[in-house]
């Protein structure tokens, strides 16, 4: 009988295939590129009007402080009726800050700002030049006088450089002179509305002109003194070596022969000994 139980079928089995759907409250991916791209829109709207509202403050600044220079130290620099001008429309672009430019663009506003600098950056170039010209002409004058002596030096540490050379040094020295002189008188004629007859640059220049004129005459390496004949340097290895073997031989002399010290006390001995006998 349990033989008949284990041979009987046990009940029959179905397996299906079970469908499951996931649900999460994560965002989809094509949500979260909406997203993003909306954030970068935003991000980049922000960075604008940070610019747009930095570059705003630079118009009005450079805007009052230009008003208040044509009244102070760029007044030489300008003639009365283009300052007149200037001043106006200085006044009319800062109404316009105040009213219609709230709300203008970056592209508008840099625009404008560059319209001024294009006006009142030439009046700062000229205060430059003539600022500093005069000095510049003052510093290649002292150059011009030490390169003068230099060339003119009788010292001994020049006396190798071909004399032609020195006075060729000279010679520039008084071209750059005659320039120089010229120029702080174009310079001084010259009104200060209009643009400096000669810059700063150029006068730098001719400085670095005479420096790379006469530096090299005056590097001019001595020249090497000429090497003894073969002969004479020969004779004079004979010379010493000749001295060598002396010194040798008189050292050897006083090795050998004795003290005069011990010949006397060996003579006392000897006497000594004959009157005991």
């Amino acid at each position: 009988k349990e033989e008949e139980k284990k041979k009987k079928k046990g009940p029959k089995k179905k397996r299906t295939d079970l469908k499951v759907e996931a649900h999460t409250n994560a965002m989809s991916t094509e949500d979260f590129k909406v997203y993003e791209s909306k954030e970068a829109e935003m991000t980049n709207t922000d960075r604008v009007v940070r610019e747009t509202a930095a570059l705003r403050n630079d118009l009005e600044q450079y805007t009052l402080d230009m008003r208040s220079r044509l009244r102070g130290d760029l007044k030489a620099y300008i003639t009365p009726a283009d300052c007149d001008k200037f001043m106006e429309d200085l006044q009319t672009m800062e109404d316009w800050i105040y009213d219609e430019g709230y709300d203008a663009q970056k592209s508008t506003i840099k625009k404008k700002l560059d319209e001024l600098k294009a006006r009142g950056s030439p009046l700062e170039r000229r205060q430059y030049e003539y600022k500093n010209s005069k000095e510049r002409v003052e510093r290649l004058k002292v150059n011009i006088g030490k390169y003068r002596q230099l060339g003119a030096s009788t010292d001994k540490k020049y006396a190798h450089i071909d004399k032609a050379k020195m006075e060729s040094i000279v010679k520039k020295c008084e071209e750059l002179d005659t320039w120089a002189t010229n120029t702080a008188v174009l310079i001084g004629n010259t009104p200060q509305h209009n643009d400096a007859p000669v810059t700063c640059a150029e006068i730098k220049a001719k400085q670095d002109e005479l420096v790379n004129f006469a530096q090299p005459i005056l590097n001019t390496p001595a020249p090497k003194p000429k090497p003894a004949p073969k002969e004479k340097k020969e004779e004079a290895k004979k010379e010493e070596a000749k001295k060598d073997e002396a010194a040798k031989k008189d050292e050897a002399k006083m090795e050998t022969e004795p003290t005069a010290e011990p010949a006397k006390a060996e003579a006392k001995k000897d006497d000594e000994e004959m009157d005991l006998d």
